[in-house]
């Protein structure tokens, strides 16, 4: 790489996901580490940065002092709980709180606060439409932020690269078949919320069409999302089969307004997401770290935010001590030990062969708590007495 224009930084953090803001805006916080942000015009990860509603875990706001004051800026609709809607339309089990369990918010708005976020903080942030990694040795990686050639001690990345790229930098080209969901999207602009509460519950099922496939009903405002997730492969139904047969079980209960015509018009998004990709695949790489969809930080629940803005803060916290070891790469390893011993039973989420314990949510007020806290928190389903 030529040295004339090089410029130097102590980390490069690439990707479009809010988590690699929150970690370049955490980094370059306090002023000692120099970061730059590079944000590629044709990311693999493009399509999250359409609008949509996605769950918030209430306790993001924890996870950082930096997030704290956005607990108040940020416009968010709280849930209390979960309704959970069998196969059978007039069969439901509940689960309800006093405090907000969950929270539901516009990703445009929480990604454009997590930009503020590392403007704030005084991190570089550049668009330059592609960025290449081209070279690595002992002591740093090389890099093209379009034709602006750069050097870091390390990497950060929220995007996947290319296959190229992966292999010089040892990742893993692909997922395992079973890792990336489809998760299929459709919102309408109604005001057919029919919650006759100021607290309402999160509608969600896990067994649309006997197909063990997930949905849910998210409200934010004026907008309303259904939501389904299922496999890559796809198993018995197409994204819009699942899709009208979780319109048609909300219906047929009540808890989804308007016409058909809302619906039946719309043509609907999709993403594929790693679920829980991070317990299948190492999350460190030569002098890198993977956060967010390119380390697989998705719960089981397809939840967007918190898993993957912790991801960030874990990597941030990992490559500020390890920036002041004179072997990086070995203190990078600590990543992979500290989320695995607190993220990856949130990642996980229920026993993932649930058929034989649907019934029992129906039929069994503590089953039903138990796979609500499951889903939203990470807690296992087999409690000790």
């Amino acid at each position: 790489m030529a040295k004339r224009n090089l410029l130097h930084f102590d980390v490069l953090v690439i990707g479009e996901h809010p988590s690699a803001f929150l970690a370049a805006a955490i980094l370059q916080a306090k002023g000692t580490i120099s970061v730059v942000h590079a944000t590629p015009a044709a990311s693999s990860a493009a399509p999250l940065a359409g609008d949509r509603l996605v769950l918030v875990n209430p306790n993001l706001f924890d996870l950082h002092p930096l997030l704290a004051p956005l607990k108040r800026k940020l416009d968010l609709s709280p849930t209390y709980g979960l309704r959970f809607f069998s196969d059978e339309p007039d069969v439901t089990a509940e689960y309800r709180a006093r405090a907000a369990q969950c929270l539901v918010g516009s990703y445009r708005d929480i990604r454009l606060a997590m930009v503020k976020l590392a403007k704030d903080s005084g991190a570089k942030l550049v668009a330059p439409g592609e960025v290449t990694v081209v070279n690595l040795d002992e002591s740093g990686v090389d890099a093209m932020l379009g034709k602006q050639p750069v050097r870091a001690k390390a990497l950060v990345l929220s995007d996947r690269v290319d296959a190229a790229q992966a292999r010089l930098l040892g990742l893993p080209e692909s997922w395992d078949h079973d890792i990336p969901h489809r998760y299929t999207l459709m919102k309408v602009k109604t005001n057919a919320a029919t919650e006759a509460t100021s607290r309402p519950l999160l509608p969600i099922s896990l067994n649309l069409g006997g197909s063990l496939c997930w949905g849910w009903l998210l409200r934010h405002k004026s907008t309303t999302q259904i939501c389904v997730c299922q496999p890559r492969s796809g198993g018995k139904y197409s994204p819009q089969q699942l899709l009208q047969i979780w319109i048609a079980t909300l219906r047929h209960a009540g808890a989804l307004g308007g016409s058909d015509a809302d619906w039946v018009s719309r043509t609907p998004s999709q993403l594929m997401l790693p679920l829980a990709g991070a317990l299948a695949h190492e999350g460190v790489a030569n002098r890198t770290l993977l956060i967010g969809p390119a380390g697989g930080f998705y719960s089981a629940c397809a939840e967007d935010i918190y898993p993957n803005c912790w991801s960030a803060v874990f990597a941030a916290d990992v490559i500020k001590k390890a920036l002041r070891e004179k072997h990086l790469q070995d203190a990078l390893n600590s990543y992979r030990h500290k989320w695995r011993t607190t993220l990856g039973d949130y990642l996980r989420g229920p026993h993932q062969n649930l058929r034989y314990l649907l019934p029992l949510i129906y039929r069994n007020q503590v089953m039903a708590d138990r796979m609500a806290e499951s889903i939203l928190h990470g807690k296992s389903m087999v409690r000790g007495e």
